[in-house]
């Protein structure tokens, strides 16, 4: 009962730090898609040129340039939850934009066009009837950055706050110290934790 106890905050932290790196990724992401999409051109293909270029930078690089801008640019920052989450969206960008692009792409610009001759804004179009359309698109890309923040170690390990664990930081101490019986119970919490936003979202298209 000790052990299960001495897991819930690390749970709790792995979930709102995912959770909080999932929506500033997919809220960043949103606007490179629909440049992308609804504008290409050289300046869009940049943008998206650059999100996805970080997908191929280890966690450890990314946390490594964070520890040195920290260090000598922002020592307030430094091991805080922002630069923690921003590090996360850094790595993680490229799976919300792809998601979102893919999404947008079976958006038909004509629905679009035809809301804005009725005299509708562009913000109102959007939000009335793109967003809609492209809204199961977000949500799976948003589960799948959700997943992937709760597995991330690196960046977890150098940037968190101190005492700030997290279920996969409590995996790798006690696997890193022989403890393998103790690593059982923060692994299965963290699998039933993932499995969550994916049983949702199963649960939502049937």
């Amino acid at each position: 009962l000790q052990s299960l106890a001495a897991l819930v905050q690390p749970a709790i932290n792995s979930l709102s730090a995912s959770l909080l790196g999932a929506l500033l990724a997919m809220a960043l992401a949103l606007p490179v898609a629909i440049l992308v999409v609804r504008r290409p051109g050289k300046l869009s293909r940049l943008f998206e040129q650059v999100t996805y270029a970080s997908f191929a930078l280890p966690g450890i690089v990314v946390a490594l340039a964070f520890v040195f801008f920290g260090v000598r640019y922002a020592s307030a920052l430094y091991q805080t939850l922002p630069m923690m989450l921003a590090a996360y969206v850094i790595l993680f960008i490229p799976q919300a934009v792809g998601a979102q692009r893919a999404s947008l792409l079976q958006v038909s610009k004509g629905l679009e066009e035809a809301g804005r001759s009725l005299g509708k804004r562009p913000l109102a179009v959007f939000s009335a009837i793109t967003l809609p359309l492209v809204r199961p698109g977000i949500l799976a890309g948003g589960a799948l950055v959700f997943l992937t923040c709760m597995k991330e170690l690196p960046a977890t390990l150098i940037l968190s706050p101190l005492g700030f664990s997290t279920l996969a930081a409590q995996i790798w101490s006690n696997i890193g110290e022989a403890f393998f019986a103790r690593a059982a119970a923060p692994t299965l919490l963290l699998l039933l934790l993932s499995s969550v936003p994916l049983a949702i979202l199963t649960l939502r298209d049937k």
